[in-house]
């Protein structure tokens, strides 16, 4: 098996207002998980130039492009941001995130991920954060709904998969 090259480090944007510590906590949890640093980058607005008002949602590619323009500012570094707003791919009614491993930027969202217990919340966050950067280090979704890297649909997907990756994704990035 051929071992993934990981970058030493992977930025963490907020995009517009999020909860107190869910940037905190998901760059912790990133840097636990995937054994990279994870730094805060530059705290950006709510990504208004990507509002889609027929959908009432935003475009996540073009959230997608303005986070890889990052990369520079961060040594080349990935970039993962985050927002509370509602995302959508043109042939889906929402996503809960998105990632373009050659772009080197990956968003997600925390607005479909909400729960009445913020724990709750944090616990998905820090997931689907985990999930997004796995896969601009170069994994692949996948098969085992503990992994952080099995694809979360809804919530409830991501209350299934643990904050951890499996054996065989360990394993991809030459993790014990």
């Amino acid at each position: 098996m051929k071992i993934l090259q990981r970058p030493a480090q992977v930025a963490v944007v907020g995009l517009g207002d999020l909860p107190p510590g869910v940037l905190a906590g998901m760059r912790h949890a990133i840097a636990e998980a995937l054994g990279v640093a994870a730094r805060g980058g530059p705290a950006l607005d709510r990504p208004l130039y990507a509002y889609n008002a027929a959908r009432g949602q935003y475009h996540t590619p073009a959230i997608l492009r303005r986070l890889a323009s990052l990369r520079a500012g961060a040594g080349g570094a990935p970039v993962v941001g985050i927002t509370a707003v509602d995302l959508f791919l043109p042939e889906t009614r929402y996503v809960l995130g998105d990632a373009d491993r050659d772009a080197g930027a990956a968003v997600i969202s925390i607005c479909r991920l909400a729960a009445a217990d913020p724990e709750a919340l944090g616990r998905r966050a820090r997931v689907e954060a985990i999930h997004a950067a796995g896969q601009l280090l170069g994994l692949s979704h996948c098969g085992d709904h503990r992994c952080a890297m099995y694809l979360a649909e809804e919530a409830v997907d991501c209350d299934r998969k643990g904050p951890g990756l499996c054996g065989s994704c360990r394993a991809a990035l030459g993790l014990p």
